[in-house]
């Protein structure tokens, strides 16, 4: 069988924080830990970081014997236990007093993971695989609520063995780790195309996000399933002491009643358990796969955080992965016979991928993001809807309404699943534009009660590119009769920027309103990350007004792109970088632009000043992507780009001074948000400006590599994936405002940039 090419390996002592997940988009996930252990169980629409059910555990059973003396061993897949050691009454974890292994190690290809597991005292060596197929362009084949766990088991010995590989885990159906009804939960024996297991359910209604059902299969020949244990509730630990001698003695744990139906359970749940029984001969070793399927039909938008509905509303949605099976059991139906296609399917993406001739880190950054995709960050309601939060807290959606400020750094949707990238779009044309063209950088659920009363003077801009990017996705197949439909609302949201006290009200190419943007604030005055927007969104409207024949418009559009680049080049370049020329606000903000009330401000606070900002070229980076050429003088960008690498870059932060939140620390390397070369900061600066944070980062690293500064865009990029090298953060895991962060997926941007 055809291996994946691996892209990343990290050693013992870079274990610690990664957690790879399992899941499809918008199905929830699990994860695989560095050290093997089976961790984040976030299978129920809605973040729970950190969250194992009680028992999760996998374990391996060895028996050799030689003449009269007889050998057993028995050890959780996991590599050793290194954090929770000094807790009071010792380390806090269920089955922690069982020996692990000591040597690990972890190989990375997102959406592959690997753990080596290997110990001098033990008879094996381990390996287990863990993928989720992940597709380009079949989006429900990405979308599968699945997991496949691949465990090799190596003897290493000259003599044969028995041994048997157990999964523990509890019938978690009813709680997220938050929610909890845990009453009714049964443990049924399963077969499907000759795999078997169990299948968790509940033996009644429960219309929560939390019921469902789940199913764990294996394809080994002798399998023994134990759905609920002899010796459950035992005091003293007295489970543990159950799971030690059944698999010690037998390699198995015994089920409670074999031959009787299981009972629902009472106030608590059951643990329930399968075990593989293999024989290994010399120096041999054999695979055995297990497969988890879940279906959870509803999420709760209020527990997750974004429902404005009040409280005589349902915020129970549908999730669109559920509509398209029955139960697990039904997954694992269809998907089985289909598990050696979508292996080689993602493996030929992945190999795709490995073989760009492009720097490591370029290539990590790009594939490794790419589970921001199917984390709890984003999710399809049952009607195909894609939609999506910034990031996620740690029990909840961070930020919501598919906000298009943050959503329009990344790449990674218009190029491998460009239908979600249309879903997005069209909801906030269809649900948040207002009748002045003001568009709602943020949407509100349910839907048809929009409630969020701002527009983003960067994000509606963006917007309005993003929509010229769809065309082009899809301008083989009905991309002009999609733009024809949407031009009309594209059209209101430029023309919203020339209302009295609005964006640009004298209509001279340039932005100098109240400019609510990604910074959370509202600059006041000419600065160029939403001036370059707003110039990137003239070109991109003056390409679709004449696809659609609004030559007039188009040459309107044009007028102001040039007069703007003319003013800008002249008054906001200063010989090094574009800068800010703060203004007064206006004395009447058009409505919808003013959110945070300094608009009220003489001297309004939070303004970037005469600062040099990683992402004042924002607007080039998305036109470049989409061919719109120079929006301003090249070699002014030329020098802004080298500007921005030698002020904001940083080699260590011994000596940088941060009030807000911590991204990038002591001997780590990375690039600040805004940096004051000439010490013109002002007394109450824009409120991120000494943070790091990888998206705006990769966003940089991109517009270097399209004007020719490669081994600074290298360097950058280079920075962030130090941060996330799996000793200090997550190398599948980029938090900003929360984890999982869908800026980071600008970094899909790099592979293409790097090549042209």
């Amino acid at each position: 069988m055809r291996d994946w090419p691996v892209l990343s390996r990290y050693d013992a002592a870079h274990l610690r924080e990664i957690a790879l997940p399992l899941g499809g988009i918008g199905t929830g996930f699990f994860a695989l830990g560095g050290r093997g252990q089976l961790t984040d169980w976030q299978l129920m629409s809605r973040p729970h970081r950190g969250w194992r059910p009680l028992y999760s555990h996998l374990l391996v059973r060895t028996r050799q014997t030689s003449g009269r003396k007889e050998e057993v061993k028995l050890r959780v897949l996991e590599g050793d236990l290194k954090e929770g050691l000094a807790a009071d009454s010792g380390a806090p974890f269920v089955l922690a007093g069982f020996p692990r292994f000591k040597d690990a190690a972890f190989e990375a290809a997102y959406p592959f993971g690997r753990v080596r597991l290997s110990d001098r005292n033990t008879p094996v060596s381990i390996a287990i695989e863990a993928f989720n197929p992940l597709i380009p362009r079949d989006t429900d084949a990405s979308s599968l609520p699945m997991a496949l766990l691949t465990v090799t088991l190596a003897n290493r010995t000259a003599a044969p063995l028995e041994a048997s590989l157990t999964l523990l885990l509890t019938n978690f159906i009813g709680t997220d780790g938050l929610a909890r009804d845990l009453k009714d939960n049964i443990t049924e024996r399963a077969e499907i195309e000759g795999w078997k297991g169990m299948r968790f359910a509940k033996t009644r209604e429960a219309r929560t996000a939390q019921n469902g059902t789940m199913a764990i299969l294996c394809d080994a020949a002798d399998i023994r399933v134990a759905r609920r244990w002899r010796f459950r509730d035992r005091p003293w630990s007295g489970e543990a002491l159950g799971i030690m001698d059944e698999l010690l003695g037998a390699g198995y744990i015994q089920d409670d009643a074999p031959e009787a139906p299981c009972p629902p359970s009472p106030d608590d749940t059951w643990d329930s358990s399968l075990s593989a029984m293999l024989t290994l001969p010399p120096r041999e070793a054999q695979s055995v796969r297990l497969l988890l399927t879940w279906h959870f039909p509803y999420r709760n938008m209020a527990e997750d955080g974004w429902w404005s509905g009040g409280p005589e509303t349902d915020p129970l949605l549908g999730n669109y992965y559920a509509t398209k099976f029955t139960d697990a059991l039904d997954v694992a139906r269809q998907v089985i016979p289909r598990l050696p296609e979508l292996r080689e399917r993602t493996m030929d993406f992945v190999q795709s991928v490995a073989d760009r001739d492009a720097p490591h880190a370029l290539k990590e950054a790009a594939l490794f993001n790419l589970a921001s995709l199917r984390s709890h960050t984003c999710f399809r309601l049952a009607d195909g809807t894609f939609a999506a939060f910034e990031g996620c807290n740690a029990t909840t959606g961070c930020c919501i309404g598919s906000c298009t400020h943050v959503w329009n750094y990344e790449e990674a949707t218009r190029n491998l699943f460009p239908d979600l990238h249309r879903s997005m779009l069209e909801s906030h044309l269809r649900y948040a534009l207002a009748p002045s063209g003001a568009e709602r950088f943020r949407l509100s659920l349910p839907v048809i009660n929009q409630t969020w009363g701002a527009a983003a003077a960067d994000g509606q801009m963006g917007l309005i590119v993003r929509c010229y990017a769809q065309y082009l996705a899809d301008k083989d197949k009905d991309g002009l009769e999609w733009l024809q439909k949407w031009y009309p609302a594209i059209r209101r949201m430029v023309e919203f920027a020339w209302l009295p006290g609005g964006w640009d009200a004298d209509k001279d190419g340039v932005m100098e309103g109240a400019q609510h943007n990604t910074y959370d604030v509202e600059f006041f005055g000419p600065n160029p990350l939403c001036t370059v927007w707003y110039l990137a969104a003239l070109a991109a409207v003056a390409k679709m007004a004449r696809l659609v024949g609004d030559e007039v418009f188009a040459r309107t559009c044009d007028d102001l792109r040039a007069r703007g680049r003319e003013w800008v080049d002249r008054n906001l370049y200063n010989g090094r970088y574009y800068f800010q020329q703060e203004m007064p606000p206006p004395a009447q903000p058009a409505p919808m632009t003013a959110l945070t009330g300094e608009a009220a401000n003489p001297r309004p606070r939070f303004q970037v000043g005469k600062g040099c900002l990683i992402d004042q070229l924002c607007g080039q980076y998305k036109a470049n992507r989409v061919g719109l050429g120079d929006l301003l003088d090249r070699f002014h960008i030329q020098t802004a780009l080298a500007s921005i690498f030698q002020y904001n870059y940083r080699a260590n932060f011994r000596d940088h001074y941060n009030n807000m939140r911590t991204f990038a620390t002591a001997d780590e390397s990375g690039t600040l948000i805004c940096a004051y070369p000439e010490g013109e900061r002002p007394e109450e600066p824009f409120p991120y400006w000494a943070e790091c944070m990888t998206g705006f980062e990769y966003q940089l690293a991109v517009l270097l590599l399209d004007y020719g500064l490669k081994k600074e865009a290298v360097q950058v990029v280079e920075a962030v994936r130090g941060r996330h090298n799996g000793a200090n953060r997550n190398p599948f895991n980029e938090p900003e405002c929360g984890s999982y962060y869908a800026r980071a997926m600008a970094s899909w941007a790099l592979l293409d940039a790097w090549r042209s």
